[in-house]
């Protein structure tokens, strides 16, 4: 990112309108079939406060964002060796300061992430649920932001308020769906049309469909071994899933890249922040 003849990195953020629909599980996946397929991988817990990312893979960080942050070491000696190459960034774990900083100082943690070298080919943001200021400010950042949702009214009601809040606020268009743990995947289809025409008819917003990924028990074994579901269950009907979702965001919307500095990506009051 901060190299000038450098390919710009490629920032896709997952993202749910609530909790406990499994976008830190498919942002991991989604990542590491990414590296399976080559591609450097950047994977940035974006849950500050409550980062789960390391959790599931078993690890415990000695450093994390909030070391970096107050200047106990920089960013690139808070990353992790994932699962097939993945380069994770630790969030913090239960703490609050983390899960209620400022402008200010999340600008600071955007510039310290523009600083790493040598730049991924792909940035993948697994932001915390909801719309809250952290979500939003760091879905800004991606070229495009996926929104995994589940076939229950919560989750689609949700869904539906945080993709409204990203387009009318901030001007989000690009803006995918995975319906994670479908019946099957017709039943996962028919969720995304119902959430695509709300949108379609209420904000003018069309929404792409990236996946659906089917219920899969393996997916627990997967959790309880710390391992991802394509190393688990390289075969299973989810995991498959997983590696075309992976295959369609590295071929949806390639020339969308936005400025290559992420810190050019926010308001200008931000970036004022910053200075």
């Amino acid at each position: 990112m901060s190299v000038a003849s450098a390919p710009p990195t490629r920032l896709i953020a997952f993202s749910s309108g609530k909790g406990g629909v499994g976008k830190t599980f498919l942002s991991l996946n989604v990542a590491a079939a990414l590296a399976m397929s080559g591609r450097s991988v950047l994977l940035f817990d974006g849950d500050l406060g409550l980062a789960n990312v390391h959790v599931l893979l078993g690890m415990q960080p000695k450093l994390d964002l909030s070391d970096a942050l107050a200047g106990r070491c920089t960013i690139g000696q808070t990353l992790l060796d994932g699962p097939s190459g993945v380069k994770v960034l630790p969030g913090a774990s239960g703490n609050r300061g983390m899960a209620e900083l400022t402008t200010s100082e999340m600008t600071q943690v955007i510039q310290a992430i523009d600083g790493l070298t040598p730049a991924p080919d792909y940035m993948l943001i697994d932001t915390g649920a909801g719309i809250g200021t952290q979500v939003t400010t760091l879905a800004r950042l991606a070229d495009s932001i996926v929104v995994v949702v589940r076939d229950e009214p919560a989750s689609l009601a949700d869904a539906y308020g945080l993709i409204k809040v990203m387009h009318q606020d901030f001007g989000s268009r690009n803006i995918d769906i995975v319906v994670n743990d479908a019946a099957d995947v017709k039943r996962g289809e028919a969720v995304y049309h119902r959430l695509s025409q709300v949108a379609t008819q209420f904000l003018g917003l069309p929404l792409t469909l990236a996946g659906v990924v089917p219920h899969e028990n393996a997916t627990v074994t997967a959790t309880r071994r710390r391992e991802t579901l394509l190393t688990a269950a390289p075969h299973s009907a989810a995991a498959i899933a997983i590696r075309q979702i992976a295959a369609r965001l590295e071929t949806s919307r390639a020339g969308s890249s936005g400025p290559r500095f992420l810190v050019d990506r926010l308001g200008p009051a931000e970036r004022t922040d910053a200075t």
